[in-house]
């Protein structure tokens, strides 16, 4: 067993990521869209199984977890190249009543004296970021002890 604190910043990393937006959608009761559940599909069992394996010193969750991150991290991206207007919508987001439009912009950072974060960072930016996080984490080589 081996102690890694990266493996334990991947997880709390995870971890606020799965508990901010439980918060967004069951709080501030912000709806989200279709491309939000794919990325929860892929963070919320990283919150999970990195927790898990941090505490066992379980470095081979690295070959779960990262193909589960990358995923994550391509369709967060995806999210971001068509908020930026770099790609076309995939209208992926108009199917259905119960979600919201991928292009709603959630006031995240309230009215106050950070209103001014919520054009730069949006909900599907803090997604990329995480996903970027725990990818870099995981993927940083480990040099062996002699």
């Amino acid at each position: 067993m081996t102690r890694d604190n990266r493996l334990y910043l991947a997880w709390v990393v995870a971890l606020a990521a799965t508990l901010g937006s439980l918060w967004l959608s069951e709080v501030r009761l912000f709806v989200p869209c279709v491309l939000c559940w794919f990325q929860r599909i892929a963070m919320y069992p990283l919150a999970l199984l990195l927790g898990i394996a941090a505490l066992r010193g379980d470095l081979g969750i690295r070959a779960y977890a990262l193909p589960l991150a990358a995923v994550g991290w391509t369709i967060a991206l995806i999210q971001n190249l068509e908020d930026w207007g770099v790609i076309r919508t995939l209208k992926v987001c108009s199917v259905g009543q119960t979600t919201a439009g991928c292009d709603v912009k959630w006031p995240v950072w309230g009215g106050g004296a950070l209103a001014g974060l919520n054009n730069v960072l949006t909900i599907p930016v803090l997604a990329l970021i995480a996903f970027t996080l725990i990818l870099g984490l995981l993927a940083w080589g480990r040099k062996e002890r002699g």
